[in-house]
């Protein structure tokens, strides 16, 4: 199998690290990891599991489930902070940025040595602690909330830190992976192999991207091989998902981080290893690398080295897949009366949309509330309760809601509420994807506390991995009186009085939680 003879070039035995690998990185990357006080229980799991590669284990981590739910694998929100005026008004100042600008300072935080995480948008303690650093670093104020001055320096600085090794995403066409290089780490163009191509460089620095035949069902068997533990080998870290898994191990001297993601074109993937160097400070670039990661990527990246080949036979150098044929899914609907659902799905963008592929008709909107009821026949579900209280900031919760294309499948989360003191729109903390507006919120009551208002322009994967971040919601209390005006009773009660797991309350909702699409133009 075609498996077998790729895994069979084991990346061991490597000359020792050598003074240039070290003089490229010296003193660019600082190798503390945020810990201490208020480190969440996953990352203290992280820690004990995987001394040696505390960055990329902490990474991992926060893109790693919980254990409440297997589909809190697309990466579980962090625990609730305990009550501190200074880190509220630093996330509520984070949450209002961009998702793009979330996304880059923490990415420039990992050049400067100040965050060990993955770069998904969200605000926690480890962002705070890395802000504040750098604050403390660049004699400002070490509030937590950057400054126009403050984020100028922090670019400059990650900038610098960047040109210093090279560093450039780039479209690799052998393996169809998008993906940082750094690229005064290697002294030798990337040469081709089967899938894909290999940078190498002094003291046993490797870079090589991966591209196999298969789907999800091949995934466990090739996590067995790059689990194992031989001669110079030893696995300081691995985690297997149903369509991703990654694996980190020490080499005698140096480090390797692989990831392997499963997707429509096949398995795609990369190993980087590098050299140990005193201080760890090559963790820092491997979780630059990893973040910079895009197995299926949807939008062509420009430029970057190549290697001295043809295209790569096999699915690598297939042409991309055709767009799935079959409807566009809007979002997700939550069934609230026989014949009837409401949705923040953008009614507006069809003419004829659908419920559950049944042909549905709009009966009212609120603009102001991004509220939408529709009519279907044959929509019968079970009256769910409406929770018309407000939701405590940090409150655990359950997102529900349809993803994937052609056929939707319905996806639960683990989220967490957003609702600092005082602010007038509710916000919550969930790995959503393309086509979220609609997905129903609800408590650990099994309550409907909301649904998702927003939505992603894109597919959002960081290093593989769906991230969790911010997005606005309508809240349960504003869903139950817009109902309520349309003639719609919401449903009523106390929920449940223990927490229920994320899949008691999927269970209780089946039938519920319906898609929203508009039909392609023939």
């Amino acid at each position: 199998m075609c498996v077998r003879s790729r895994i069979g070039r084991p990346t061991v035995g490597l000359p020792q690290a050598s003074p240039l690998a070290a003089s490229l990185t010296g003193g660019i990357l600082k190798s503390r990891v945020e810990g201490g006080p208020g480190r969440s229980a996953m990352a203290n799991r992280c820690r004990r599991r995987a001394p040696a590669l505390l960055g990329l284990a902490a990474m991992a981590c926060l893109s790693a489930p919980g254990a409440s739910s297997r589909a809190a694998a697309q990466g579980a929100p962090p625990p609730a902070a305990k009550q501190d005026p200074a880190y509220d008004a630093a996330r509520s100042a984070f949450d209002q940025l961009p998702e793009a600008d979330r996304k880059a300072v923490q990415e420039a935080l990992i050049w400067t040595g100040d965050f060990a995480g993955a770069g998904t948008g969200g605000f926690g303690p480890l962002t705070f602690r890395a802000i504040v650093a750098f604050q403390k670093r660049l004699g400002v104020s070490s509030d937590g909330i950057l400054q126009p001055k403050d984020r100028a320096a922090l670019d400059a600085a990650a900038a610098r830190a960047k040109q210093a090794l090279g560093f450039a995403k780039i479209a690799e066409p052998r393996s169809g992976v998008r993906i940082g290089v750094p690229g005064r780490l290697f002294d030798r163009p990337p040469q081709p192999v089967p899938g894909g191509v290999r940078y190498t460089g002094p003291g046993g620095a490797l870079l090589e991207t991966i591209s196999l035949p298969g789907g999800p069902a091949d995934l466990p068997a090739l996590f067995d091989r790059y689990k194992a533990d031989g001669p110079g080998r030893r696995t300081t870290y691995k985690v297997l998902r149903p369509d991703w898994f990654v694996t980190a191990a020490d080499l005698e001297g140096r480090k390797t981080y692989t990831r392997i993601a499963s997707g429509p074109a096949g398995l795609r993937g990369f190993t980087f290893t590098y050299p140990a160097t005193p201080g760890n400070e090559l963790d820092r670039l491997a979780i630059a690398v990893a973040n910079s990661f895009e197995p299926f990527p949807t939008t062509p990246a420009q430029g970057g080295p190549r290697a001295n080949a043809g295209p790569a036979p096999g699915p690598a150098s297939a042409a991309p897949p055709a767009p799935a044929s079959g409807p566009t899914l809007l979002g997700s609907a939550l069934v609230v009366a026989p014949g009837r659902a409401v949705t923040t799905a953008p009614l507006a963008a069809c003419a004829a949309p659908t419920v559950d592929r049944k042909p549905a008709k709009v009966l009212a909107v609120d603009k102001a509330a991004g509220l939408g009821l529709l009519e279907a026949a044959g929509l019968r579900a079970p009256a769910l309760p409406v929770a018309a209280d407000s939701l405590a900031d940090g409150a655990p919760l359950v997102a529900l809601g349809l993803s994937g294309a052609p056929d939707p499948q319905l996806a639960v989360a683990a989220a967490e509420a957003r609702a600092p003191a005082g602010a007038a729109t509710l916000r919550v903390f969930a790995p959503l994807q393309k086509g979220a507006a609609g997905t129903v919120i609800f408590d650990r009551r099994g309550r409907v506390a909301g649904l998702v208002a927003g939505d992603a322009p894109e597919p959002r994967m960081v290093a593989g991995v769906a991230p969790a971040t911010s997005w606005p919601a309508v809240s349960g209390a504003a869903v139950a009186r817009f109902l309520a005006a349309n003639g719609v009773q919401p449903g009523a009660g106390a929920g449940s009085a223990e927490p229920l797991s994320a899949g008691q309350i999927a269970a209780a909702a089946k039938g519920a939680v319906l898609a929203v699409e508009c039909p392609k133009a023939p």
